[in-house]
């Protein structure tokens, strides 16, 4: 729970070790998600690399989707953050109660596009027959858990803006133990449970996200976290929507188009692993490679957190000065801290490769791709932090213009010349994702450090002025 000790660190002590203990539950979360998902690896590994494919192809997808909640969410850390930090908890409630009334509606909407188009969606990502009669029933699966998916996004994002990330580590952590648990019962058939083979992972994964969010409504609606929401605060209210869409569609579009450039970048995979002998080769590959990286990964989305909270209540304050240094301090660190992590990964490669899969070709083309991958991780370290600066201000256009360069004016773009027009392969994509991080990164540089994006989006913080709070020794 946020308490006046927590909000005096983030506006007045020491950055680095505030911004560990705002990330460090954040990155506890991404660690059991992780391992969920190399959990999830393992054992579908043991079905073959067809359908160890399925949740590779899956995801694009689903992130497309989600993307929205991801954006909108952003409104909730910018507005929850520069309210607690001006002490306005009234409208930090009411923030939070219409975030997530237009995530409720949104994922609906969302869930019954997708459904029906599974098949089809898969067809035109150049999946081969096998990978779509196997994709199929984990995805439609996958698409009705996505309203528990969105009320995650908006719950962390609300708790994240107030100062609380142990609460929402708490239940994604449950949520991943749980998952792991059950996995292979409802995969392989244990007990009383039939085989579901690949659908039983999808079946696991909309329980427990049900599970955790009836909690986590309950604990909203309780005011035992700060936050307390009241029925009134979810009843539309056009004043504030226009001011949730107006933050938060800036950032929706930059990580809609980052999904499309992902089921692009897919697509591409997609081809080349038709033409490798096995089914699926380089698409397990693909798949088991981001999973790893995903574990450098949760270095970053500590920083994330820490960095636009941060930024958040101390612009709130009136302390432009501060969140300046918050961004100069934070953005080193925790590059440094993701480079020493990608050093670990590319040595241990290989071993962590066979703990999934067997197949050499998919070892082969495993290797390869985090040869070429990995050391470009720390600088979109560096360009994500850089965006969760912009979203703790509030000022969203400059991460859609970033992300939307990123993943299509450079990795997208580079990808499919490298493959196409110099007949590179698999290496010309793992090139042009690569580029693209580095470019992005130079990119996010030089934005930040035009200073324009230290201005509140709240009207009433301007009148509130006052010593910094005094942070206990």
């Amino acid at each position: 729970m946020q308490t006046d000790s927590m909000r005096a660190r983030i506006l007045g002590g020491d950055i680095l070790r505030t911004g560990l203990t705002l990330g460090w539950p954040v990155m506890a979360a991404n660690v059991a998600e992780t391992i969920y998902n190399l959990t999830d690896t393992f054992w579908l590994g043991q079905l073959g690399s067809e359908a160890v494919a399925a949740p590779s192809i899956s995801w694009p997808i689903i992130f497309l989707f989600i993307s929205i909640s991801a954006g909108f969410a952003v409104s909730g850390v910018s507005l929850v953050s520069q309210y607690t930090g001006a002490d306005l908890p009234e409208q930090a409630n009411k923030a939070s109660g219409q975030l997530l009334s237009i995530l409720l509606s949104t994922s609906l909407l969302a869930a019954i596009v997708g459904f029906p188009f599974v098949g089809n969606i898969l067809a035109l990502m150049g999946a081969s027959q096998v990978v779509q009669t196997t994709t199929t029933p984990y995805l439609q699966l996958m698409f009705l858990a996505l309203p528990f998916i969105f009320f995650h996004f908006g719950f962390r994002a609300t708790l994240q803006g107030y100062g609380d990330t142990k609460t929402p580590m708490i239940l994604t952590i449950t949520a991943s133990l749980l998952d792991t648990a059950l996995d292979p019962f409802f995969v392989f058939g244990w007990g009383p449970i039939p085989q579901m083979g690949v659908a039983g992972a999808a079946l696991t994964t909309l329980m427990t996200r049900g599970l955790v969010a009836i909690i986590g409504m309950y604990l909203l609606f309780s005011g035992r976290l700060g936050i307390k929401l009241k029925l009134s605060d979810l009843k539309p209210d056009f004043s504030w929507m226009k001011k949730i869409v107006s933050i938060g569609t800036p950032s929706a579009i930059g990580l809609s188009g980052t999904a499309l450039g992902f089921v692009a970048l897919i697509s591409l995979v997609s081809i080349e692993d038709n033409l490798m002998p096995g089914e699926g080769v380089l698409l397990a590959a693909y798949g088991i490679g981001f999973r790893l990286v995903n574990f450098i990964n949760i270095i970053l989305w500590g920083g994330v957190t820490a960095i636009s909270t941060m930024v958040g209540q101390n612009l709130g304050a009136n302390q432009e000065d501060r969140a300046g240094e918050v961004v100069r301090k934070l953005l080193f660190s925790f590059f440094l801290f993701s480079l020493a992590g990608c050093v670990i990964l590319y040595l241990l490669r290989v071993p962590l490769y066979q703990i999934f899969i067997s197949d050499p070709a998919v070892l082969d083309a495993g290797s390869t791709f985090i040869t070429f991958f990995v050391f470009s991780v720390p600088f979109f370290t560096i360009f994500r932090m850089a965006s969760g600066v912009f979203e703790g201000a509030g000022n969203t256009r400059p991460s859609m213009v970033l992300s939307l360069i990123r993943l299509w004016g450079m990795r997208t773009l580079l990808a499919y010349v490298f493959y196409f027009v110099f007949g590179l392969g698999a290496t010309g994509i793992w090139a042009g994702m690569t580029i693209g991080n580095l470019g992005a990164a130079a990119l996010s540089v030089a934005w930040l450090s035009r200073g324009n994006w230290k201005q509140r989006v709240i009207e009433e913080a301007s009148s509130i002025k006052g010593p910094r709070p005094t942070v206990p020794t």
